[in-house]
């Protein structure tokens, strides 16, 4: 009785607003639409990003040690480096280091190299997340190791994430027809990147910092000795790398045969050359010094084609989890070089991704809209009435925006999906009231303002029934904590702020609207039927 009596009591507060706004049309209109604008200005200083960071209670700390190291240098800087983070970060349940590979995944011999997985315990019995600890680890990793390139990444889904998307943080791709021209591109739009305020470490994906030592074997000179570049290749090859020479069979088990020398993995020089002869056919034995010079020069770690262009990415890695400052400055940056002829830029991993599928989601949703549009036209029967209820569609952005900015999430690939499902949901209110009303005025003759008072009076208990189990629904979603649950959260956030705004926005400007409309556009059918009740009374 109680919550009966206090409906009722709600209904007459609603039926005087809803009189007041109506006698105040221009006045109401410009509120609903001065919000909407400011929520369109609060879309542009919301994050950006195309999945939200996650804090799963892993991180991956990635180490480059000089191109000299052997594997036994990188495993001792890894102890320096396990000891370190032990001692900063008690909250460590567990950790594994790959030393020789740049990841769990990659099976290429890398002595230089070294990864690492570092798992916390579980949230709730810790006290800081993983994007506050990370930071802390990679200042203390930089200063405190020497010799080291030290990157710190997130774990968990954002790894996972990273596999499809070609790494995380802010990508750029470099691409065009000389590889030299290109690098000198990429070069320095690495430099301005590592300027923006944003950015903590910048890598780029050809470096320059390796080298090869390359023997140049005189032809002349092995002729007058009467060596063949055959013996001098294959001797050069067993002596520096190894070969393999068959397979030894002993009781029918296979035994792999592998000729390898002792200076292989040494240091090479001049004097190196000296040291090692090779036998020619007459049985002398010949220095590799007589017919050899030996060169250090600088080599590419890698060249990367796309399109048949020379391509090289630069990635900056980002102190927050917000792509679009970024990526504007870059931008404006990037604009203001004369780039050489033949040389063209674009960003690339997530930042494409998200650009390419915010738009495919923008068609989604326009298509979804079109097609409750067309829904509606066929059950009312008339092309101007959908679109008073289609009303309720843009105004929910303002509860989106809010949502989102109150729990300081950002604007990503599952807030779009929230847009997307309100669009076929926050019409439902306004249908039921717009249906309701014409009922009154066609089967009761109600004059339009008196129906629309008794109308949307009668139909708020409904609209209300309907709204708040929907937001109490999505109430938990909204509120989540815990590991992984800034994925989903942002999808309860704006579902829940923009189901709340769309409702206010039925209750009164709906109405508002409607009788804007049908003023204008008196049907003259109904007209017709209230005089031949009037005649036939």
């Amino acid at each position: 009785a109680g919550i009966d009596a206090f409906l009722v009591r709600l209904e007459g507060w609603y039926m005087r607003g809803l009189e007041w706004v109506l006698k105040n049309k221009l006045f109401s209109m410009v509120c609903a639409s001065s919000l909407f604008v400011a929520s369109l200005f609060l879309l542009s200083i919301l994050k950006i990003n195309f999945l939200p960071p996650t804090d799963t209670g892993e991180f991956e700390i990635h180490v480059k040690t000089p191109s000299g190291y052997t594997l036994e240098n990188t495993m001792a800087k890894i102890d320096e480096l396990d000891a370190l983070v032990t001692t900063m970060v008690p909250e460590i349940e567990a950790a594994v280091f790959y030393v020789g590979s740049s990841s769990a995944l990659t099976m290429t011999d890398a002595p230089n190299q070294a990864f690492g997985r570092i798992r916390l315990v579980p949230s709730q019995d810790r006290k800081r997340t993983v994007h506050q600890i990370m930071p802390l680890v990679q200042e203390a990793l930089s200063t405190g190791l020497s010799d080291c390139d030290i990157t710190v990444l997130n774990g968990g889904f954002d790894s996972l994430l990273a596999l499809g998307t070609g790494g995380q943080g802010y990508q750029m791709e470099i691409f065009g027809t000389d590889l030299d021209t290109v690098s000198d591109v990429a070069r320095t739009a690495r430099s301005i990147l590592a300027l923006d305020p944003d950015v903590f470490k910048t890598d780029i994906s050809v470096r320059a910092d390796d080298e090869l030592l390359i023997a140049d074997l005189s032809q002349s000179y092995m002729g007058a000795l009467g060596i063949t570049p055959y013996e001098a290749g294959v001797t050069g090859r067993i002596l520096f790398g190894g070969m393999s020479a068959g397979t030894l069979r002993v009781d029918d088990n296979d035994y792999p045969i592998r000729v390898d020398s002792d200076i292989a993995g040494q240091p090479i020089n001049e004097d190196t050359l000296n040291r090692i002869a090779i036998r020619t056919r007459d049985g002398r034995y010949v220095s590799f010094a007589a017919f050899s010079t030996v060169e250090a020069k600088p080599a590419l770690t890698r060249i990367d084609r796309r399109n048949r262009n020379f391509s090289v990415v630069i990635t900056g890695y980002l102190r927050v989890d917000d792509q679009s400052g970024v990526g504007e400055r870059m931008d404006k940056a990037m604009a203001a070089l004369s780039l050489p002829a033949g040389v063209q830029y674009k960003v690339a991993g997530a930042s494409e991704l998200m650009g390419d599928s915010i738009r495919s989601l923008l068609l989604m949703l326009a298509i979804a809209v079109f097609l409750v549009y067309a829904v509606m036209v066929i059950q009312f029967e008339r092309f101007i009435q959908p679109l008073i209820i289609m009303a309720s569609i843009p105004f929910c952005l303002i509860g989106v925006v809010l949502g989102l900015y109150a729990f300081g999430s950002a604007l990503s690939i599952i807030a779009m999906l929230a847009l997307i499902t309100l669009g076929g949901t926050v019409v439902n209110n306004a249908i039921v009231m717009v249906d309701y009303i014409n009922l009154l005025r066609r089967d009761y003759g109600l004059e339009l303002r008196a129906a629309l008072l008794q109308g949307s009076a009668s139909r708020m208990r409904p609209i209300l029934m309907t709204s708040l189990t929907t937001l109490v629904g999505v109430l938990p979603m909204a509120l989540a904590r815990g590991n992984g649950s800034e994925v989903y959260a942002p999808l309860g956030q704006a579902i829940f702020g923009g189901l709340f705004t769309s409702t206010l926005i039925t209750l009164f400007i709906i109405p508002v609207l409607y009788e804007l409309v049908e003023r204008r556009t008196a049907d003259p059918r109904m007209a017709a039927l209230n005089v031949q009740e009037t005649t036939h009374e």
